[in-house]
């Protein structure tokens, strides 16, 4: 018999230990002198019945020879897969902005404003080059069932002198049945609403941020002059709310805002009333962006300070956490297969960024980095093909760390841009490590609690 190394044992109580499959999420609970046996590779002393259980859930193999070609085969699956994922596109119409957020990594990048291109003929460009990417995909894989999304960002892309431009992006995406989503701050959401009513279908949701009390958010998500932005995003969400618009609350933790997270979630259920059209998600922050990290939260302890918090307050329940194991966790808790992956996100697969002043990225957070951009769409489409190369093959089958990680199919390589502004010069051929072990632990045993 061979034993799987992608394996977690947990301690539960004094008697029982939590075992969990890390590349399919498979877990049972068994108490210690099954673990005992299984540790010390005593098969023959396990009962049959534990023994057919481990090798149907993939715990178990035959033999190593067995083991070796099952992950062969689950790596050229996940290749197959990731290779034909769907292409996602980003437009970014202008890096202008009516907020001065204290930790927006855009200034000190001193992204500004757009080129003197017609910001309408910048869209146009932004979409034959978009198509040009779908014919070649659909050239080498066929045309896909999937649901092609354009997210619109900036800057603050809703800005009104944006009216226009954001009114042809729709106009384009729906002539093309695609999908649009819209990053921003809620601060000019209001001028929008009839644009949005006007393409209901094409809109799938607002993604706004809200990152605390208003004497917390207040301090944070400023206006130029100092203002702060509370009531008026507010104000917004409820517009939108109204109008049957689907919005995304992003909340930005650290160490200044983590304590008042239950007073903001009992505003929001008194507010909104668990409203389907809300959808409220917590971040831990990984880069303080301007601001510094002084105030980044370790994230074990976060995890731990915001389980302690909802023990306390039920409405925190409201809030999506998205850790960074959170997509295993959840198939554990759902009793659902997992999803291995091989690449961390849409970067490293077919995802293309286009911004306003013609350039291409693969990778959200480097935007406006120079060190990021693989290339240019106007005046001539001009891609270097190192970067994109460099860029697919971050992929756990190419990095030697990642390779031997056991919780390979979990992470995917990481994260490289991470944390952008500390290391603006990190390399995405290496390894982004996170502590996986101590964050399946903490977050396993929490929501255990519950169970």
């Amino acid at each position: 018999m061979f034993l799987i190394k992608e394996i977690e044992f947990i301690d539960y109580n004094e008697n029982e230990k939590i075992m969990i499959n890390l590349i399919n999420g498979a877990t049972d609970i068994i108490d210690k002198d099954i673990y005992d046996k299984i540790i010390n590779k005593n098969f023959n002393k396990l009962d049959k019945n534990v023994i057919d259980c481990m090798m149907e859930r993939r715990y178990l193999f035959k033999n190593k020879i067995e083991y070796t070609t099952f992950l062969e085969e689950l790596n050229n699956r996940i290749e197959e897969l990731e290779k034909k994922a769907t292409p996602n596109f980003l437009v970014v119409p202008s890096y202008a902005c009516n907020l001065h957020c204290i930790y927006c990594y855009e200034q000190t990048y001193m992204i500004k404003g757009t080129t003197n291109i017609d910001p309408i003929k910048m869209v146009d460009l932004q979409f034959d080059r978009i198509d040009k990417i779908m014919e070649e995909y659909e050239n080498q894989y066929g045309k896909t069932n999937d649901d092609i999304r354009i997210t619109i960002m900036g800057g603050e892309p809703l800005l009104r002198c944006n009216l226009k431009t954001i009114d042809y992006i729709f106009e384009q995406a729906k002539k093309r049945n695609y999908t649009i989503d819209i990053v921003s701050n809620g601060v000019d959401l209001n001028y929008f609403i009839e644009l949005f009513d006007k393409y209901k279908n094409t809109l799938h949701h607002i993604q706004i941020t809200v990152d605390g009390i208003k004497k917390i958010h207040d301090k944070r998500r400023i206006f130029h002059d100092g203002r702060g932005s509370f009531d008026l995003i507010m104000n917004n969400i409820k517009l939108a709310i109204e109008n049957d618009i689907l919005i995304v609350l992003r909340v930005n933790v650290d160490d200044t805002n983590i304590k008042e997270l239950p007073d903001l979630a009992d505003i929001l259920v008194k507010e909104f009333d668990h409203s389907e059209n809300l959808k409220p998600y917590l971040y831990l922050l990984q880069d303080g962006g301007c601001s510094g990290e002084q105030n980044i939260i370790n994230e074990k302890i976060g995890i731990e300070t915001i389980f302690k918090l909802e023990e306390k307050n039920p409405n925190m329940s409201i809030f999506r956490k998205k850790f960074h194991p959170e997509n295993f966790i959840e198939s554990i808790f759902s009793d659902t297969p997992y999803q291995p992956v091989l690449r961390h996100c849409g970067a490293s697969k077919n995802q293309y960024i286009l911004d306003c002043k013609s350039n291409v990225y693969k990778c959200w957070h480097g935007i406006g980095n120079n060190n990021y951009r693989v290339g240019t769409f106007y005046p001539k489409y001009e891609l270097d093909n190192n970067k994109t190369s460099d860029w697919f093959n971050r992929s756990v089958e190419k990095i030697s760390k990642c390779k031997e990680c056991k919780y390979r199919y979990i992470c995917g390589t990481g994260c490289p841009a991470a944390k952008h502004m500390s290391d603006e010069n990190m390399n995405i051929k290496e390894a982004s490590c996170v502590d996986y072990k101590e964050l399946i632990k903490t977050i396993v045993l929490e929501k255990m609690k519950n169970n």
